[in-house]
């Protein structure tokens, strides 16, 4: 395996920890919050079932999370294997870690959209290379390489996030 592979792996499932990380920790902070209160202490125990809060944690800080991780983990395996079985004509070594872990910080609903522009860039690139190789005259057609657009794609749909744009 590649550095580049291992740097992207070690990304992608340090990405993992810092973001659930920080769900614990939005939890713990909700916790103190609440029981601070005067009327939200009653949702908590003795008043109310750690159920409740627990849920709440669940729904508000990990749900989003856990869809695009989900997300971001369907897509790894789907083009590494689709890579795998056609002699990694596809990606180079690390792109699926890329995509994956861009795919996972977008979260949720954006990785969707991330994943949408990605694609539509691959294939116009793709459209692109074969419209040029038949005004030359080739019959090579080479691959539309994404490896420069995981990234800067990912960095462009978080500007317009929080720009609230979309």
């Amino acid at each position: 395996m590649r550095d580049k592979t291992k740097i992207a792996r070690r990304f992608f499932v340090i990405s993992i920890f810092v973001v659930f990380f920080w769900g614990f920790y939005e939890s713990f902070l909700q916790y103190q919050i609440w029981s601070g209160d005067v009327l939200s202490k009653f949702l908590l125990p003795p008043h109310q079932s750690i159920g409740y809060f627990l849920k709440y944690s669940f729904i508000h800080f990990f749900w989003g999370n856990l869809i695009s991780l989900g997300a971001g983990l369907l897509f790894l395996l789907g083009a590494t294997k689709l890579n795998n079985r056609f002699q990694k004509r596809f990606f180079e070594e690390e792109e699926p870690y890329l995509g994956a872990l861009a795919m996972f910080l977008m979260g949720q609903p954006f990785w969707m959209i991330y994943f949408v522009i990605v694609m539509a860039i691959g294939v116009l690139g793709t459209l692109f290379l074969i419209f040029k190789a038949k005004m030359v005259g080739s019959a090579t057609i080479h691959r539309f390489p994404l490896y420069y657009f995981w990234i800067p794609v990912a960095i462009i749909v978080l500007i317009i996030k929080n720009f609230g744009i979309i």
